[in-house]
């Protein structure tokens, strides 16, 4: 184990570092849902981005930070207890130069460090302009900073994203010495063990599934108030990294023990990480236990600090199989949600996972995503889980996965037809085009691109997105998008998708208010 007393304590020079880009390091004004926008484009100035979108998070008196990424924490969590709190700190990009020196090792978290996750990549495509992400120029600028090329310390890059890194080759050129795909509880420690002894580090670190013993509760707290409330899902989709992890509910005290921390941390919001939050002590047959869901939702309601909780995402089949759940959970996630609706009404939403109409696709790479119900009921699955969530003040914001290998025009089609049954329901959409992240089944298989488009595709787009505007926008902005998008379409979007663009530009932005 590192000596106690070994960090520097006259310069302030720490023995471990740990950061992400000022992207990461924000909690968007509170709103985790903006946090979407830094996949698109933005061609404004950093300074104001920072200072306007996604404003920093809050420094304590030593400079660290008092909010960080919820994977950062637990990384955190570990090499503290091994090397000690005084030799660890967690810090703002800006922040670095007054913590790295030369004996630093750097670790660094990243959902997406290049911008080609599912939502940089399509809105990258869509929007053009300067033909990079928020997400990706912040990473950039993290790895730019003076202090990392005055010491070139070690680095290591973890995070959800890493894998970006890899699969595009730039590891050696963008100076990261490590780069650690998976969950890290089992591996991480010793990792760093070797960066501080001096030794030979590998190139790439396949993390090993932890225990769940073996995954620590965080020491402080995280932005957004982030909580783990379960790990992986085990519904097979093959286009999804969470299905290759091992399935975990966390005890309801671990779980509270880092409410608790957060809320007294002054975290306003509590969200509920899981990718599904009806798997959380789920029987084996992905039938919900209603009535563990039930108490956990009123267990974090009840700890003082709480004002608001988030749940990050659902499953549409549970729902349909009890509803009860959804009328058990819904008054307090109304009640406990900072979201309200044109008529300032209140109402909660969290992510939930359409992908697709068509029940071929749906057999073919998510068939585990219907169950306890068989593939082909998906559409309705779809259309009257959406019905219970409306009902009970719940309004959604949906993935749609445009471009699936193998995907033909009769699947299209069958989405289309989805959306019409749709179309007077409060949901947000959100299209995606299918992205084949390294850690999922389809890993292999090649990206969709705008230029691969058939006219459904580009017809499933505006359909989705001029629901969206008639949904959720006033008359006063809906005027505004329909002057906004004809003026890009004559100055910009004719020259970079073609004259066939207009149609949908059109489609989307002449909807009425009382259409």
């Amino acid at each position: 184990m590192l000596r106690r007393s070994s960090s520097d304590k006259r310069d302030g020079r720490k023995k471990i570092v740990l950061t992400a880009s000022a992207v990461e390091m924000s909690d968007f004004n509170l709103n985790p849902f903006m946090a979407f926008s830094a996949g698109f484009p933005l061609p404004l100035p950093k300074r104001v981005l920072r200072e306007k979108l996604y404003p920093p998070t809050p420094l304590n008196e030593d400079g660290t930070v008092r909010f960080a990424p919820y994977g950062l924490r637990k990384i955190e969590s570990l090499l503290i207890e091994e090397f000690g709190e005084e030799n660890v700190v967690t810090v703002y990009p800006t922040m670095l130069e007054r913590f790295v020196g030369k004996e630093t090792i750097v670790g660094i978290s990243s959902m997406d460090p290049l911008g080609i996750g599912f939502v940089s990549r399509t809105y990258t495509s869509l929007i053009g302009m300067n033909g990079k992400p928020v997400t990706r120029l912040e990473f950039e600028d993290l790895l730019s900073n003076p202090v990392l090329k005055k010491y070139r310390p070690r680095i290591v890059l973890g995070g959800s994203g890493a894998w970006q890194v890899v699969k595009a080759g730039l590891q050696e050129e963008l100076g990261i010495n490590t780069v650690v795909i998976g969950e890290a509880e089992e591996d991480v420690v010793e990792l760093f063990r070797k960066a501080l002894r001096g030794e030979e580090l590998p190139k790439l670190v396949i993390c090993r599934k932890p225990e769940l013993e073996n995954v620590p509760c965080i020491r402080r707290a995280s932005i957004f108030g982030v909580v783990e409330v379960t790990r992986g899902c085990g519904r097979g989709c093959q286009f999804c990294s969470p299905t290759l992890k091992q399935r975990y509910s966390f005890p309801l005290q671990h779980i509270l023990k880092e409410v608790s921390l957060n809320a007294y941390s002054g975290t306003r919001m509590i969200t509920l990480q899981t990718d599904d939050i009806f798997l959380y002590k789920t029987n084996p047959d992905f039938k919900p236990n209603g009535d563990a869901v039930v108490e956990l939702i009123d267990s974090i309601s009840k700890v003082k600090g709480v004002q608001y909780i988030q749940v990050a995402h659902a499953a549409l089949a549970p729902i349909l199989y009890d509803r009860r759940i959804v009328e058990n959970i819904a008054p307090v996630l109304v009640e406990k949600s900072r979201w309200t609706y044109l008529n300032n009404q209140k109402y909660a939403t969290f992510e939930i996972g359409i992908e697709t109409g068509s029940v071929r696709l749906m057999d073919k790479y998510m068939k585990g995503k219907a169950l306890p119900y068989r593939p082909e009921q998906w559409p309705d699955i779809v259309v009257q889980a959406l019905g219970i969530l409306n009902d009970n003040q719940i309004y959604p914001l949906a993935t749609l996965i445009m471009g699936l290998p193998a995907e033909k025009e009769d699947d299209v089609a069958a989405t289309l037809e989805l959306l019409d049954r749709l179309k007077h329901v409060r949901v947000f959409f959100v299209p995606l085009l299918f992205t084949s992240e390294e850690d999922c089944f389809l890993s292999r298989e090649r990206h969709a691109n705008l230029k691969g488009l058939t006219e459904l595709h580009w017809d499933v787009f505006s359909t989705c997105w001029r629901h969206n505007l008639k949904t959720w926008g006033d008359e006063g902005f809906q005027r505004l998008v329909r002057i906004g998008g004809l003026i890009a379409y004559l100055t910009y979007y004719r020259w970079l998708h073609g004259p066939r663009v207009l149609k949908h530009i059109l489609k989307v932005s002449a909807w009425g208010g009382n259409s």
